[in-house]
Order: structure tokens, then C-alpha cells, then sequence
């Protein structure tokens, strides 16, 4: 299946739905897949395209015979490199090599599409990432922690990029992700900040302050990303926060933040509050209709997402939304219950 494109840039609205749904058919009709390094009518600038991709408990296919023989009947600690076998819950997927050969056509499409970054979660390190990211990708920047669910990059090869190290205060409890952060192009004009995300789960929507324990460690996260992000703007770097936030941000937006930053009712009024002047995030994700993954996919809101600043987002000539459903041929196999999406910065590189 091909990848869905829409036109238009997010902070500016959108149209009609109707047009939208209209865009989209146009845009599959038309092929508006534009290669990397294209450049736009406008500015002879080149695009910036940014992704985020949960791949589900990725790991290479002898680490994951050898997890499965000494599983945890309860979520593993950060420190330990095991996997969960927990009665009643859904166990890790147990892939194959057609399994590992489907994701991998994934992350050759997205590279002929011209994706330059894909930020990473789930993933145990860069060897479990080369079983899906081969020529053309270069994979780093994973957090340190040994728990198999790591994030990380798959950066396209020929982008100067510097790892940063990890946002370890995301990890509250010793059994959280922290943040992957990457410099693209640094020591440039053109440089720009990513921090890979995997926020806790289990507090989709609702205030933040209710006495739920996912809700109260999603709480928590927040003022630490929410410093992150201060610290970009007050550096004046472009930048952009990718990642699953397990948040259905669309109903996540329609809270005020409330009066104490360590205490937030909500995420996005939080993080995007114009303080400092310039702290504000646009998602990518903004007014568009939920894109299923498979023919199985019984969700209606993204929880991943791509929050891009003002900074970045004002180096770009227009914006196109997109999305990797994957292909109706590999639907039946062991992929991931989530596929990639982002968004497409036009013009946002010279």
C-alpha cells in the first residue's frame, strides 16, 4: 500500500474534510511520493522528512530464542535484559524471518520515498534494527538502558548526525524509557534537534491528576520533557519531538495545562506553551483522519506523533502529512501493531 500525503501546513488549519479525503485520493492518483532531495518550486530548497515508527518488541532473531528461555513474569526493570511473559497479557511477537523480510520492505519504501529520519521505539539496540534497516540506513543514538524496548534512530546514510546521549530523567521509576536525542547537521545553520519518545502507558486521555498510576507517571514526564524543550528554544536550535506518546493528543489538547508546571493537567498545553516566546509545537498528526495500519486496525486516534517547532517549521515552505499502512500482502505476519507515520518539511534544508 502506498504511503498517504496531505497537503498543507498544520499551524495554518486545514480544509474541509471532504476536501482533505479529496487530497488524499488526488495525491495516490498523481504518485505524489517526490523523491529525496527534490527541489521545491519556490526556494530550490531540499525537504526534510521526519518519522516515527513503533516496532514492536524488535529484536534480533538469536537474542529474541535466547529472552524467550528466561522470560519475567512481570515487566522488566530497565537494567535487565529480559523479556515479559506475564499470564494475561499479550506476549511479545515471535517473528520469522518472511516476518523480519516484511518490516524490512517497509524501511525500503520509506527510504525511496525520501524519509531522511525515522525515530525508533521498541527496538533492542542497533543490531535488532539492521534485521530491518539494511543499505541505505544507518541506525544509532539507541538509550543505554539493557530492557530490550529501546529507542533510537534510523538515520539516512550520507546525514552528518552527533548522538547526544540519553534524556535519562524520563525514566521516573528504573523501569521507564528515557529520551534518544541526535543532532542532524551539526555545527550548521541548518541544524536540527530530535528527541525519540516512549512515554508511559495506559493514560490515553483525561486530566492528568486523576488516581490512576500511569496517569500520575505520564504527569510526572511531562515538566521533564517540557524542560527539554525549553532549553532548545531558549538555544534558538530547530528541533522536533517524535515518538509514541501513548496519548491521543487530539483530546489531550482540549485541557488547560493548569497553574503548576511540576503538576500538569495535561501534555501538549504543557510543553506548547509559548514559554519561553517560541515554544510552540505543531503535531503532525493535526485534523487528520486516522489512517489504519492493517485491515485488522480497530484504533480511531494516533497516539505516535511528530511535534515539530516553530523554528523548524518556519523553515519550511509547506508541510505534508504522511503515513505507511502496511501492505496488504504482509498483513498476516508478525509486523507491528503500530506503522510509521511523520511529517514532510518542504524546503526546510538548502
Amino acid at each position: 500500500m502506498r504511503a498517504l500525503f496531505l497537503k498543507g501546513r498544520p499551524s495554518q488549519g486545514r480544509a474541509a474534510a471532504g476536501v482533505g479525503v479529496a487530497l488524499v485520493v488526488l495525491g495516490l492518483a498523481l504518485g505524489l511520493v517526490l523523491s529525496h532531495g527534490q527541489a521545491t518550486a519556490a526556494s530550490g530548497h531540499r525537504a526534510l522528512t521526519l518519522m516515527t515508527w513503533n516496532l514492536e518488541w524488535l529484536l534480533a532473531p538469536e537474542a529474541d530464542r535466547a529472552l524467550r528461555t528466561d522470560c519475567r513474569l512481570r515487566q522488566p526493570r530497565s537494567d535487565e535484559h529480559a523479556l515479559p511473559c506475564t499470564p494475561g497479557r499479550k506476549p511479545p511477537p515471535q517473528r520469522q524471518t518472511a516476518d523480519y523480510e516484511a518490516l524490512a520492505r517497509t524501511a525500503q519504501t520509506l527510504l525511496s520515498q525520501g524519509v531522511d529520519v525515522i525515530a525508533l521505539q521498541e527496538v533492542d539496540g542497533a543490531q535488532a534494527a539492521r534485521t530491518v534497516f539494511g543499505r541505505g540506513w544507518v541506525v544509532d543514538c539507541f538509550l543505554k538502558r539493557a530492557h530490550p524496548q529501546k529507542n533510537g534512530f534510523a538515520i539516512r546514510e550520507g546525514i552528518p548526525y552527533r548522538c547526544n546521549g540519553d534524556l535519562q530523567a524520563l525514566d521516573i521509576d528504573g523501569g521507564s524509557r528515557g529520551g534518544a536525542d541526535v543532532s542532524l547537521y551539526p555545527g550548521t545553520p541548518h541544524e536540527v534537534r530530535l528527541l525519540s519518545v516512549h512515554l508511559k502507558s495506559g493514560c490515553f486521555d483525561g486530566k492528568l491528576d486523576r488516581r490512576f498510576a500511569p496517569c500520575a507517571g505520564l504527569r510526572t514526564q511531562v515538566p521533564i520533557l517540557e524542560a527539554w524543550v525549553d532549553a532548545r528554544v531558549r538555544e534558538r536550535v530547530a528541533f522536533a519531538v517524535l515518538g509514541d506518546f501513548n496519548r491521543k493528543l487530539d483530546r489531550d489538547a482540549v485541557y488547560p495545562a493548569g497553574p503548576d508546571e511540576q503538576a500538569p493537567l495535561n501534555l501538549m498545553a504543557a510543553i506548547s506553551d509559548d514559554q519561553p516566546r517560541g515554544a510552540v509545537l505543531t503535531r503532525a498528526t493535526d485534523r487528520q483522519r486516522y489512517v489504519p495500519c492493517t485491515a485488522d486496525d480497530e484504533h480511531s486516534r494516533y497516539i505516535d506523533d511528530v511535534l515539530v517547532s516553530a523554528r523548524l517549521l518556519s523553515r519550511a515552505s509547506g508541510t505534508r502529512f504522511m503515513r505507511e499502512p502496511y501492505a496488504s500482502g504482509d498483513q498476516r505476519r508478525q509486523l507491528s501493531d503500530h506503522c510509521p507515520l511523520g511529517l514532510r518539511l518542504d524546503g526546510a534544508l538548502p
